[in-house]
């Protein structure tokens, strides 16, 4: 058994398990990957810590299996922030007249949202709370200035942290 493979494994598994946490209002699975991710990070610490034997091949298996299916949770995240973002806009016409729609200043705020690691935005209040109550995930509301300049507040959804 090489040490230096099983510090990776736990490794590769916290960094999954992070990720698995930060994708849970997308997709309740991730929720489910998270608790499982939780067992193998327990059973790699204490194979490490008591320099056991494990099964290396069965352990990488399914360490690559919770990432592609986080990754395809990641993917459908990315298009729900796209429609969330595309929705936003065209309520905010009626409002607004009409904002700049274009795919750069999309890209822009979908990144934007991303690095603040929210899952959703609305330009109103009431309809991020109504959301928030939706998802049924522990997640805060937070108001931000619209990255875009369009000088109108935005109140975003943030998924917290239980650790």
């Amino acid at each position: 058994m090489e040490a230096t493979t099983l510090q990776q494994y736990l490794e590769k598994a916290y960094a999954l398990a992070y990720k698995a946490q930060k994708l849970i209002a997308a997709d309740r699975a991730a929720y489910r990957i998270y608790r499982e991710l939780k067992e193998v990070i327990g059973s790699l610490e204490f194979y490490l810590n008591n320099k056991m034997e494990y099964d290396e091949a069965e352990v990488g298996t399914k360490l690559r299996y919770y990432e592609k299916q986080l990754q395809l949770i990641e993917e459908k995240r990315d298009s729900m922030l796209l429609r969330s973002f595309r929705q936003m806009v065209s309520k905010s016409y009626d409002k607004l007249g009409s904002l700049p729609q274009n795919l750069d200043e999309e890209k822009y705020f979908i990144n934007w949202m991303k690095e603040k690691g929210y899952e959703e935005c609305y330009y109103s209040r009431v309809e991020a709370l109504r959301r928030l109550d939706e998802i049924g995930v522990e997640a805060e509301v937070r108001e931000e200035e619209d990255p875009l300049g369009i000088n109108l507040d935005l109140w975003c959804l943030k998924v917290r942290k239980n650790e």
